[in-house]
């Protein structure tokens, strides 16, 4: 089977290399310069995450970005690696 060519020949690995250099790097500078500029920082500050893993601390805004992630995460994984269109 021939694959024909097409601009996400292209895009994809340029847009994959580029998104993770412009996370990576701000991201590697904060955690070693200020956590509380990480991406992780930022998320407990704005989701109210005070530490520990007790079910009742967390709010709706915390279990509705968990949820997101994990169906994201499922889904991803369905569509790539089984060639789904979950």
């Amino acid at each position: 089977m021939k694959i024909q060519p097409s601009w996400g020949l292209y895009y994809w690995p340029f847009f994959l290399i580029l998104g993770s250099l412009l996370f990576l790097i701000p991201e590697l500078i904060a955690l070693f310069t200020n956590a509380t500029n990480t991406l992780s920082g930022y998320t407990w500050r704005e989701l109210n995450v005070h530490g520990g893993m007790h079910l009742n601390q967390h709010t709706v805004a915390w279990w509705l970005s968990l949820a997101a992630w994990l169906v994201f995460v499922i889904v991803i994984t369905i569509h790539i690696w089984w060639k789904s269109v979950a």
